[in-house]
């Protein structure tokens, strides 16, 4: 009978199948454990005592520190209720958390960009833009400081008209000219002289900012042009103003397409009050061709009538002038007089007749007097064209006036060319017009490839400066008298007889 139970144990290979068998480890474990409980029969009940006096002391401190901990176990442990999935609560509402006075948002998805870091940076506060240096210019720096020294060879004047009439972008040309190494991009204007963070981002200047040129006229003589770009919008008039107490003239902007505006008329009137020399700059002529699209006759008519309505205002202004000045100008303004500039400070030229004038005798090798040609582009002036000579009467009917033949008319075929279809015959007209461009500037957009065109054909403002010099007196010519107008002390002192008679080397004021 035990062998038969033994093979029972066993299969037929010879592996034990039988019950589990105690091991050896087992045993051990068995034996340690029965002598750990005879040896805590003894010692254990002390350590269990002190067991249950620190415990029921940290209840009795949990208690009298939130004395509602002990209620809430008490329903935990009584309450057996089941619980649904979607009904547990882990954390605490936003109401329990903030009160119920506070408004809560909660937001599903997260809409900040990845871009965007979750903790922003601190931003520096910048309201205006400074030139770390100063800027490269075609003439040199000391020159510009030696200038200051002769008052016989400066010219101050105010740039004031109508918002958006083309002032800062006037400026801008002139940096352009002067300044080689800034870069104009063609997406977004200059505007150098708006500091302003704000102005930059309205397009409109809010404060005067002055600026400094050596400018050369049509003899190439250099002078030094402080030059004072005052806001044009009305809420900033005493910008205006102020711009015009420290300048000796004035040079006022007039749209060709708009013509004279309110502010226009109101900035004429404050020049005239302030008793200072007063020039006219028709800017934007551009907008004739190129967007009004009128012909040359018209444009003419139309550029008339703005001189025009300027002297309108003019006129109308008699007898308002303080401090002399009625007495020291007629203040009546023509482009036979010199003192009315036409401009394009968007494309980079401006003109007078006699800057106008003195490009057909660069181009056509003189042979004529370029002050009496000038004197024979404006008003009832014709050329006949059988007798080789201008006179009054048209020659023929239909007959154009020479302002036309010979300012507008070419400007006008200039302009045709460049906007239209680029091809060899733009090539050939510049050729004929000693202009010079690479295979990769005629390549350029319409906008950028005309300016740099007109800039070529036109030159710089000389015609603007010779302008400014003819036509606006020096600080020593008129510093008695703008003293005497604006000072409220008394002019024998040190500091009067410094201001009439423009010493460099005297006091200084602010």
């Amino acid at each position: 009978a035990a062998g038969r139970m033994d093979e029972e144990l066993y299969d037929e290979f010879g592996n034990y199948i039988g019950p589990e068998l105690e091991s050896d480890d087992d045993e051990e474990q068995q034996q340690q454990q029965q002598e750990q409980q005879q040896a805590g029969q003894g010692g254990g009940a002390d350590w269990a005592r002190e067991a249950g006096r620190l415990d029921e002391d940290d209840t009795q401190q949990q208690q009298q520190r939130d004395p509602s901990s002990s209620a809430m176990e008490v329903e935990e442990q009584v309450s057996t209720a089941v619980v649904l999935h979607e009904d547990k609560k882990y954390y605490r509402s936003a109401e329990e958390v903030y009160g119920e006075g506070v408004e809560t948002m909660v937001q599903e998805e997260d809409a900040q960009p990845l871009t965007e870091p979750i903790v922003a940076p601190v931003k520096q506060s910048k309201f205006a833009f400074v030139e770390e240096e100063l800027p490269a210019t075609v003439y040199e720096k000391e020159y510009l400081a030696d200038l200051m020294d002769a008052p016989a060879l400066i010219r101050n004047v105010a740039f004031v008209g109508q918002l958006h009439h083309g002032k800062t972008t006037f400026v801008d040309m002139l940096v352009e000219q002067t300044h080689p190494d800034v870069q104009v991009a063609e997406a977004s204007p200059l505007r150098y002289t708006d500091t302003l963070v704000v102005e930059k981002e309205r397009g409109l200047s809010i404060k005067a900012t002055p600026m400094s040129f050596v400018l050369p006229d049509l003899a190439d003589k250099s002078y030094l042009c402080n030059i004072l770009d005052a806001p044009g919008h009305v809420n900033f008039n005493d910008e205006m103003c102020a711009a015009l107490r420290a300048c000796d003239g004035a040079v006022v902007f007039v749209d060709a397409a708009e013509g004279v505006m309110l502010n226009t008329e109101r900035a004429i009137r404050k020049v005239v009050q302030d008793g200072l020399a007063l020039t006219l700059c028709i800017n934007k002529v551009d907008r004739l061709v190129l967007e009004l699209k009128l012909p040359p006759a018209d444009a003419y008519h139309k550029l008339r009538h703005t001189v025009d309505e300027v002297n309108r205002v003019l006129s109308s202004c008699a007898g308002t002038a303080a401090g002399g000045g009625a007495a020291e100008y007629d203040y009546f303004v023509s482009p036979l007089v010199g003192n009315v500039c036409f401009a394009s400070a968007l494309y980079g030229f401006s003109f007078t007749l006699r800057s106008f004038a003195r490009l057909y005798a660069d181009t056509y090798g003189g042979g004529f007097e370029p002050d009496e040609l000038a004197r024979r582009l404006w008003g009832d002036a014709y050329f006949d064209a059988k007798r080789r000579k201008f006179v009054r009467a048209p020659p023929a009917a239909g007959a154009r006036r020479s302002f036309v033949d010979f300012v507008l008319d070419p400007m006008y075929k200039l302009m045709g060319q460049v906007v239209g279809e680029v091809d060899s015959q733009l090539e050939q007209t510049l050729a004929q017009l000693g202009i010079k461009l690479t295979r990769a500037q005629l390549r350029m957009n319409v906008r950028p490839l005309l300016k740099l065109v007109c800039a070529r054909f036109f030159g710089q403002a000389h015609g603007f400066t010779s302008m400014l010099v003819d036509h606006v007196p020096a600080p020593c010519d008129v510093g008695e008298r703008r003293a005497a107008a604006i000072y409220t002390g008394p002019l024998d002192s040190e500091v009067g007889r410094g201001m009439a008679s423009c010493d460099p080397d005297g006091p200084l004021m602010v």
